[in-house]
This record gives structure tokens, sequence and C-alpha cells, in this order.
């Protein structure tokens, strides 16, 4: 199925596995509505190809020689902020997640994650969501409740009251499923996590969610995270 504007979602993958790159090219070859446009075998390779391919998603793994994952994610979205980058790779550990979320991930989720779960997750990531693997967003989760997480350092900002529901179910929901639940348009809930992000002074969904937990704005412990 090919995007809203009637065409494929155009992907760049960073990863210093041959055989995992030729593993992408198979499966975007015979996957419609996506289309593998560029290769990369580390951050920086991948910082350069996406400056000039500008794809719709880049799927990051983290652990590569030479310039790490989590530091081309970094460098894209310190130069690009509406960039989405899917951190995919084989470490689901606390550590890994927080250091790529921090990079301004869009999502992390772990390569045995499937190939529906990595279809769904390049549409969510690329649509503004938050694709995470449930393991990955208990560790989100538990990076903040154990203090491991980034600190603020800024009072938690005033949100008006519709912008304090939508948050409420951000962790859990779609805007599709947010908009459904509070009668609102798909339209109005980004524009609501547009304005909450601005306030927090992130963009990604996710990082709305650490930085809202972080402040006081969202309880961890009333999340649903997933099995």
């Amino acid at each position: 199925m090919a995007t809203a504007a009637g065409r494929d979602l155009r992907i760049l993958v960073a990863d210093d596995d041959a055989m995992v790159r030729e593993a992408y090219r198979a499966f975007f070859a015979r996957t419609d509505g996506f289309e593998l446009v560029g290769e990369a075998t580390d951050g920086d390779e991948a910082f350069d190809a996406y400056v000039r391919l500008r794809p719709d998603c880049v799927l990051m793994d983290l652990q590569m020689p030479g310039a790490s994952g989590v530091r081309g994610i970094h460098r894209i979205t310190q130069a690009f902020p509406d960039a989405c980058c899917v951190a995919l790779t084989t470490f689901g550990g606390q550590d890994y997640v927080v250091a790529a979320l921090r990079a301004g991930a869009s999502g992390y989720l772990l390569k045995d994650a499937g190939a529906d779960a990595l279809r769904a997750a390049i549409r969510q990531a690329v649509a503004g969501e938050m694709p995470l693997s449930p393991s990955v967003r208990q560790a989100v989760v538990a990076s903040v409740r154990d203090g491991s997480g980034p600190m603020p350092g800024e009072e938690a900002p005033h949100l008006t009251a519709r912008e304090a529901e939508v948050l409420s179910l951000v962790a859990g929901l779609s805007n599709a499923q947010i908009a459904a639940r509070l009668f609102l348009s798909e339209g109005a809930v980004k524009q609501h996590l547009t304005r909450i992000g601005h306030k927090l002074g992130v963009t990604s969904r996710t990082q709305i969610v650490v930085r809202a937990i972080q402040v006081g704005l969202l309880d961890p412990n009333e999340l649903d995270v997933g099995d």
C-alpha cells in the first residue's frame, strides 16, 4: 500500500552487516508500499546518505564499527528535527534504549520483531506515532523510574485540559485511537501533540512520554507499557 501522497515510503538502512543489508533489500523488494533508496555501514555514512537522499525513514542499527547508530541518529535529528529514525537492533537493554531515544530516535524495535511489526513500525514512525517493542517501552519507563534517564532543566509546563487528556493516552494508543476516544480528528490530535512537544522542548512522541514522566505530568505507574 502506498502512502497517502500516492507514493511508496522511502527507506534508508544503516547496518554494518552485509548479510543484514541484503535481507533488507530482499524484504523491501517484495513489500508493497516501501522503497529501499539507500544503505550505510555506520552512523556518519547514514548522515551523509540522509542529506543526499532525504528518505522518509531511517532504520538504524546501533552497534556499528566507526560511528555508532546513536551518533548517526543524533547528527541526523540535530540537523533535521523532523527526521524519522527508528533504532532497529538486537540490543534491548535499558542503556541502549535510553541512549537511542535521547539521541532523537522516533522509535525502537528489536530485530526479532517480525515483518508485520517492522512494516507497522515504519508507518507509525512516519505518521509521528511511537513504535516501541513492549520490552523496550518497559525499559523507557524503568529508565525514568530509577533516575537513569535525562533530567529536565525546567518545571512542568502548563497544559490545557485537552492537551492533558491527549498526553494521558499517548503512551498506549495511536493517534487514531486517541482521536476516537476523545471525539477529535487525527489532525487535531497531531496538533495537540505538536504543542505539547513544544512546551516540553522535545519533538518525538517517545520523548514527549519520557519528558512528561520526568516533570511529573505523567505517572509511570499508570502507563500501559505492554506485556
